[in-house]
């Protein structure tokens, strides 16, 4: 969203715009009424024409070298006080003194809201000296006498060209106060949007709170107890089984600080993308997770493409595999082969990565809430309930969507899909046939 300055900067050069082709107008237009007099010879106006010409030059080389406000005093002053000594000299029958309306529209139009008392000072000036040249005989020269002829094609002349820097400096000014209605409307729907954002924050963060403080303390008590119940016995089997009891409350809790830590880094991080080979990420992510019970007996399937190669945010890709890899492994079958599969596939616009497993899958009714903050699946779920919600916030901030489909007691399958551009030369992974694929 635009901010305040680059708004008034820009209806600042709209009105800069302005200035320039009336300027120019105001040049060629003299020069039409010079000639005219010139061919009707009208010589003493000639002298008048000349310093308005000069005049709207002044005012355009002013407005060109960014002396906007010199451009506005110099320009309207100069044309109010010239259309007023030219009009005085002439006939009213050939509407010279109408042109005071176009100088007091443009007034009006080439100042901003918080200039409104030049903008009126102006239109005031115009107003005053248009009321002096039609409700006085007041006259600095001597009068010009013409035609009935003449003083009609002068007061078409006259009427068309004021009709045409009314209209062009209301069309503006109408432009403007609808650009700027359309950059409230856009406000509006931001602060919508930021509110409920912050909406959505609030609720995550009560929530987050809550069951972390839960989290952090059941196993904590459990510890505790198990202690309790280690002193008070000499039992060499029981010690053990309280030790591993122990290990396990440790280890839940180590799992559980580490989501809270990738939590944390999806919210912060900012990285600048990075060329990933996306095969040895896979590989990569499911070795460092072979401390996990059951990590041995399954078997990783990595059909995607050992020459595909993206440019994106290695941190959050590695929140997403390794958050998804935990899952497949945790929550394998044990009377089954277990197997994690990746597939991979790209179009020009994106690239889609799937993740498929053989393990107990997830049931129906949990399905459509497994992305929730802190929402476990499965009744035997020992997670925190973060994992899933992390790798969808994680993959909305690269741009991308992630979809579920399993069939309980089957297996699970995981699509992401991430925005894909078509790979350039210069970002080619060392030894790679492909090139670096931008991905967020």
């Amino acid at each position: 969203m635009p901010d305040s300055g680059t708004k008034k900067l820009r209806m600042e050069a709209r009105r800069t715009v302005l200035i320039q082709r009336l300027s120019m107008l105001v040049f060629f237009v003299t020069l039409i009424y010079a000639i005219l007099d010139w061919w009707l010879k009208f010589e003493g106006s000639l002298y008048f024409y000349g310093i308005m010409i000069a005049g709207s030059g002044v005012t355009y080389l002013l407005s060109r070298s960014g002396r906007t406000q010199e451009a506005k005093f110099f320009g309207l002053t100069a044309f109010n006080i010239i259309i007023f000594i030219i009009a005085s000299i002439q006939p009213r029958q050939t509407g010279m003194s109408i042109h005071l309306f176009g100088a007091g529209a443009a007034a009006l139009t080439l100042f901003n809201y918080d200039e409104w008392p030049k903008a009126v000072f102006f239109a005031s000036l115009s107003t005053v000296l248009f009321m002096m040249l039609n409700f006085s005989q007041l006259s600095f020269f001597t009068p010009r006498t013409f035609t009935t002829l003449q003083s009609e094609i002068f007061f078409l002349l006259n009427v068309m060209v004021n009709a045409i820097v009314c209209i062009y400096s209301v069309v503006l000014f109408s432009k403007l106060n609808h650009e700027a209605e359309r950059e409230l409307l856009s406000n509006e729907k931001t602060i919508l949007k930021q509110n409920e954002e912050l909406g959505k924050t609030n609720t995550e963060l009560d929530r987050f709170v809550y069951s972390v403080s839960h989290d952090l303390r059941a196993p904590l008590s459990s510890i505790s107890g198990l202690i309790h119940l280690a002193e008070n016995t000499t039992d060499p089997n029981e010690n053990r089984e309280y030790l591993r009891l122990m290990k396990d409350r440790v280890d839940r809790l180590e799992h559980f600080i580490r989501d809270i830590i990738n939590f944390s880094r999806n919210q912060r991080i900012n990285n600048p993308g990075e060329v990933i080979n996306l095969h040895e990420l896979i590989d990569q992510n499911f070795a460092a997770l072979q401390n996990i019970q059951s990590a041995a007996e399954v078997r990783l399937e990595n059909e995607v493409p050992s020459s595909l190669s993206l440019v994106g945010d290695r941190t959050r890709l590695e929140i997403v595999l390794s958050n998804l890899i935990a899952n497949s492994i945790q929550y394998r079958n044990p009377r089954k082969d277990s197997m994690l599969r990746f597939t991979a596939s790209t179009t020009a616009e994106h690239i889609t990565l799937v993740l498929e497993d053989n393990g107990i899958g997830i049931s129906s009714q949990h399905l459509p809430r497994i992305f929730e903050m802190f929402y476990r699946a499965t009744e035997s779920s020992k997670g925190s309930g973060l994992g899933l919600y992390i790798v969808q916030e994680a993959i909305s901030r690269l741009q991308g969507t992630i979809t579920v489909n399993s069939v309980e007691r089957e297996g699970t399958r995981f699509t992401i899909v991430l925005p894909f551009a078509r790979p350039r030369p210069a970002d080619a992974v060392p030894g790679s046939e492909s090139s670096a694929v931008p991905v967020a």
